[in-house]
């Protein structure tokens, strides 16, 4: 949030240079202070810690040693956070290497905050975001009434690794936010019920953590407001003589107030800035209007076929979570209430979270129909990803009406009367073991297959387009207005724009073209065609332009950069 205030107002550069500084020092600090104060800093440890530090270390070589390779990286997510580091500021309306202008930069003030320190990496940059998942991550662990208890925590910590199946449409390998905003969301909604006993530090969490979210995306709204929705909730059920209502109703007012600033306030940056000058994606009435204008009956209807016969298909990872959700819920519900014959608030987990779920499809429905081109809506681009971050949510919150309803069935309810003997009989005792033991042992399993994935990844990169144009140009790191043509056999990644993308990113630089199919030019329209552009990059065997440049340039080209200069030097003689 400070880099977020800084960077509207031009500070951007002295917050980013001091507030890492500061961290290091108040880390030092407080080690200290807590050596000399409790003796030892590591005291005696149970499963969350030793869970989390495997987790950790699984992943995070893997991660830090990964390279970008999805679409929506090099057309926005690490192109921002490049553009930030290199300019130090926000972009304003002459940047125009940044297309999705109106996108919030919540994120990206974390992965600038990061390399800002320690130097621009991909490896950097992803590392630093999965530092921000487990911060969310380790967040969940407050709903668990008895930590030192392994079965609540490995139930827990099952779902936690569940998501990363759910999120099997972008990984973590990346810096696409939609795995980001439901981990938030469950942070906060962790943080508020963890708090719940303390109303000013409670609404001081919730200002906090749903400021952050509400800049994460244009749809982090929606997460916005079921943080605020149960923080209500929360406030409004509290039995204190000390809070009568009036004084209730004037803490929900300043903290929703306070809360929503930050998003308000990216939306008249934004109106500031670039007027009425429209952005890829923008949070518009202006820009839904035109885009539905463009949409017959016959589309919007062909449009809600397809979203129905893509959520109703079981091979769809969404729906597969949707169903996993519900049957994790029934059979926990099933056995909690007619097994143990113990109430619990499962059931209304269970109709709130399907309720969500519906509200949000509803969304992403209007979504396609109101925001999306004919194009995109019918092929509903980007589906899964959108939908796996309600099904993370979801998952998320059964974990936390989960772990309160084993609790309860625990024979004994005083935790500090819990011993490895509080069991009411040995059988129970073993059951317990061997549950607890189960659910870690595949938890690993789901771990490793993540990492094993993501390996994979790392090891197919050498035949990847990315790698292509940046094993040939480097990685520029001075915006520049070098007019570059990238040639290409690939026409599929010439026509979905991948290859623009990513030369614009490596060669940093708006002026960015590339093509495929040129064989339909003659001499004059060929060298016309070169003649537009400073540098002609070749990043694989393109058989019609090599043949076209012997013929017309008396140029032998291979894979590599040329100078316009270069390749037109003798194409006036013949």
């Amino acid at each position: 949030m400070l880099l977020y205030l800084a960077s509207l107002v031009n500070l951007l550069s002295f917050f980013g240079l001091i507030l890492p500084r500061i961290g290091v020092i108040l880390g030092v600090y407080f080690t200290i202070y807590n050596w000399r104060k409790n003796g030892v800093i590591i005291k005696k440890m149970n499963m969350i810690p030793i869970a989390f530090f495997g987790y950790f270390m699984l992943l995070a070589p893997t991660l830090m040693q990964s390279q970008l390779l999805h679409y929506d990286n090099f057309s926005h997510w690490a192109l921002i956070v490049k553009y930030l580091l290199t300019q130090q500021s926000l972009p304003d309306v002459n940047s125009t290497i940044i297309g999705f202008s109106s996108y919030p930069i919540g994120t990206s003030l974390w992965c600038y905050y990061f390399v800002n320190f320690v130097g621009f990496n991909d490896g950097v940059m992803i590392f630093a975001q999965f530092c921000l998942i487990m911060a969310c991550l380790y967040a969940m662990v407050a709903v668990i009434k008895d930590k030192n208890k392994s079965l609540t925590f490995a139930v827990m910590f099952l779902v936690m690794t569940l998501f990363n199946y759910f999120n099997i449409a972008i990984r973590m390998n990346n810096l696409l936010v939609d795995f980001i905003l439901p981990l938030i969301t469950l942070a906060a909604l962790a943080s508020i019920f963890f708090y719940r006993k303390n109303m000013y530090f409670m609404a001081v969490m919730t200002v906090f953590l749903t400021g952050v979210l509400g800049i994460v995306k244009n749809n982090s709204l929606f997460f916005v407001m079921i943080v605020l929705g149960y923080f209500v909730l929360t406030v409004l059920k509290y039995r204190d003589s000390q809070w009568p209502i009036v004084k209730k109703m004037l803490l929900l007012l300043s903290t929703v107030t306070v809360s929503l600033a930050p998003y308000l306030l990216w939306l008249w940056h934004i109106n500031q800035t670039f007027g009425q000058q429209l952005s890829k994606h923008e949070v518009s009435v202006t820009a839904y209007q035109d885009i539905y204008e463009a949409k017959t009956p016959e589309i919007i209807y062909s449009i809600i076929q397809e979203f129905c016969h893509h959520i109703m298909s079981l091979s769809t990872v969404p729906t597969q979570g949707v169903i996993v959700i519900n049957a994790l819920f029934i059979v926990t519900i099933y056995v909690i209430h007619v097994v143990f014959h113990q109430k619990t608030q499962l059931i209304k987990g269970f109709i709130l979270t399907n309720g969500v779920i519906i509200f949000y499809y509803i969304g992403i429905l209007l979504m396609f129909v109101f925001s999306m081109p004919n194009e995109e809506a019918l092929a509903l681009a980007g589906f899964d990803r959108y939908a796996a971050s309600i099904v993370t949510l979801g998952l998320g919150v059964y974990a936390f009406f989960a772990v309160r309803a084993i609790d309860q069935t625990f024979y004994e309810q005083d935790i500090a009367m819990r011993t490895l003997r509080s069991f009411a009989s040995v059988k129970k005792k073993y059951l317990y073991q061997y549950m607890s033991s189960t659910l870690f042992f595949v938890s690993a399993l789901l771990i490793l297959s993540e990492n094993n994935g993501m390996q994979y990844n790392l090891n197919t990169y050498p035949e990847s387009l990315p790698y292509k144009i940046k094993q040939l140009v480097g990685n520029h790191m001075i915006l520049n207005k070098q007019k570059y043509l990238i040639i290409s056999a690939d026409r599929t990644q010439v026509d979905n724009y991948l290859t623009q993308y990513v030369g614009k990113y490596y060669l940093y630089s708006s002026h960015v073209d590339a093509t495929a199919d040129i064989s339909q030019l003659n001499r004059t329209q060929f060298i016309h065609m070169i003649s537009q552009y400073d540098d002609v990059l070749v990043i694989d065997k393109h058989y019609t332009f090599q043949a076209m440049s012997r013929k017309y340039l008396h140029r032998n080209i291979k894979k590599g950069i040329y100078s316009t200069t270069f390749l037109l030097k003798y194409a006036d003689n013949n």
